[in-house]
Order: C-alpha cells, then structure tokens, then sequence
C-alpha cells in the first residue's frame, strides 16, 4: 500500500506513463498479489481469513468505507488551504472553523442511532452518502471570493451530518453474519479499510489537483485581444 500511494503521488515529478511510476506501481501490485497468495495458502493461521471478505455484508460495507473514506480525506486537506491561502485565515482559527464539522459528526451519528430503531441499515447509509454526495457537490461550487459561512460551513455541516449518519450502520452491516468469534477482525478489516480509502483518496486527489488549477486559472484569464488599428 505504501508504494501504490508513493507511486501515485508521485506522478507530479514522473508521469503516469515514465519507468519509475511504471516500476513502482507495478512492484506494489506484485506484493499486493503475493499478500492475497500467501493469506489462500499459507497453513499456519492467516491473518486474515480468506472467507470472511467473501461475505456479501462485509465485502460491501468495506467496499462502502474505502469511497467514504477516500471521500472524508478531501474536505480537511483542501478546505485547510482554502480558508488559510484563499480567505487569509490563521491556523488556529481554521482549526476552529473545522469544529462544526466534527460535531456534525456527532450529530449525524447520535441521530443513526435514534434511527435505527426503525431503519434498515441499508436505509441510513444510503440516506448518509446521498447528503454527503449533495455537501461535496456543495464544496465543488466553492469560489476565490468566497466567504466561510457559504463555501465551508455549509457544506461542512452536510458532510459531517451524512458522514455520521453512515458510521454505525456500516459497522452494524460489516459484522452481519460473522461468527462471534470473528467479529473483532471483521471490526478491524472495516478500519483498516477506511485507513487505506483516505490515503489513496488524497494521493489521487492531490495529485490531480494541480493540473485542475492550472485548467481553470488559464479559463478564467482574460484572452487578449489586438490593439485596434489607427484609421488613415
């Protein structure tokens, strides 16, 4: 995992197409490979049971949390820049700006679990992601001469909210069908799973993130016009 995130970040220096990126996302392939082989084969006690991600619940709900986690990483990393480069905010203010976010999280999962009593599982974590989806989409409208309370406490209060809604019935969904015994690593798989969603999110995020600015700073440049040509 460590060379697929080094080799996608690295793609602002060596392109997708050069050797080195080439080599490196090849070896981590290969280790990848080897660790799923090892795990099948091995006769000692694997570290993680090869049935367990063929589960339908637990291969679904980690599917779930490697996008939201690879979706959560974003809004910390860009909005930081944004409130401290774009709207000339401290760093300790805009970790205080960030706050409404994570109580939003709280908020969002202590009303889960108030819905849970007559929800599906199903039905609060596809009602998390579609307001998640809807506060991105809201940060995507984030503008240069934006303001706090529009481009990043809105948006921030409907990611937060959708993201706690999604926190208990993704775990309750994971560990569905698990034996008891095996509910821990089910538990840890979902973490982990999370974990490697957020770095490969950002890796990929952040390395495009410089080219889409150079395309909308060259659209919003004003195109030059001739100077008109003096009448005889």
């Amino acid at each position: 995992m460590t060379l697929l995130v080094f080799g996608v970040v690295n793609t602002d220096r060596h392109p997708w197409s050069s050797p080195v990126t080439a080599a490196t996302l090849a070896a981590a392939a290969v280790l990848l490979a080897a660790f799923v082989h090892v795990e099948r084969t091995t006769t000692r006690e694997p570290l993680l049971r090869w049935g367990l991600p063929a589960n339908r619940s637990v291969a679904g709900a980690n599917a779930f949390n490697l996008l939201v986690g690879a979706a959560m990483a974003a809004p910390f990393y860009f909005a930081s820049l944004y409130l401290q480069r774009v709207l000339g905010t401290g760093p300790a203010l805009t970790g205080v700006q960030f706050l409404p976010l994570a109580l939003a999280v709280v908020a969002g999962s202590v009303l889960a679990v108030r819905l849970g009593y007559r929800c599906a599982p199903r039905t609060l974590m596809a009602a998390g992601a579609a307001l998640t989806a809807a506060g991105f989409a809201w940060f995507g409208l984030i503008s240069p001469d934006g303001a706090y309370a529009t481009d990043v406490l809105g948006p921030s209060l409907a990611v937060g909210t959708g993201f706690g809604l999604c926190l208990g019935p993704v775990v309750s969904t994971a560990t569905a069908g698990v034996a008891p015994h095996e509910s821990g690593t089910a538990s840890g798989l979902l973490n982990s799973s999370r974990q490697i969603g957020a770095s490969l999110g950002l890796a990929v995020l952040g390395t495009a993130a410089p080219s889409v600015c150079r395309r909308g700073r060259a659209a919003r440049r004003p195109v030059p016009t001739s100077p008109a040509r003096p009448r005889r």
